[in-house]
């Protein structure tokens, strides 16, 4: 059997399509074995990136062992699927379906804030279906 990605990220990802739909499609390159990202180019690296020019967003799967070593075990359950929702805030933004794109004071702020939200309602929907 061929599996690309544990089940609860698939639910979220289905979760993300059914509530904040999109009338362009975002692609998703899954990077698993990798904690992290480095552009070659920019040299800027983050756990996840959105890439506009081919609407793809690069997501390692793989929790860094600094996160593990915390000992917050939300924050372990979720880093994967938080760092898939901030990047699917930045398509949306995009896309024109959330502000800032264009605005360097905000952009990242409205990602995460979107990402908070869309996992605290996932998370409430996982209780309500006893996942």
């Amino acid at each position: 059997m061929i599996q690309i990605l544990d089940e609860r990220t698939l639910r979220f990802i289905e979760f993300l399509n059914t509530k904040y739909p999109a009338s362009e499609t975002v692609k998703l390159s899954v990077l698993n074995g990798y904690d992290a990202l480095t552009s070659d180019e920019t040299e800027d690296s983050g756990f996840a990136v959105y890439v506009p020019p081919m609407k793809t967003i690069m997501l390692p799967t793989e929790v860094p062992e600094n996160i593990v070593a915390l000992g917050d075990e939300d924050l372990t359950r979720n880093f994967v699927i938080h760092n898939l929702a901030h990047e699917y805030g930045h398509f949306l933004q995009d896309v024109g379906l959330l502000e800032g794109f264009d605005d360097e004071t905000i952009i990242e702020k409205v990602a995460d804030e979107f990402a908070d939200k869309a996992i605290a309602e996932f998370e409430a929907e996982e209780k309500r279906c006893g996942s």
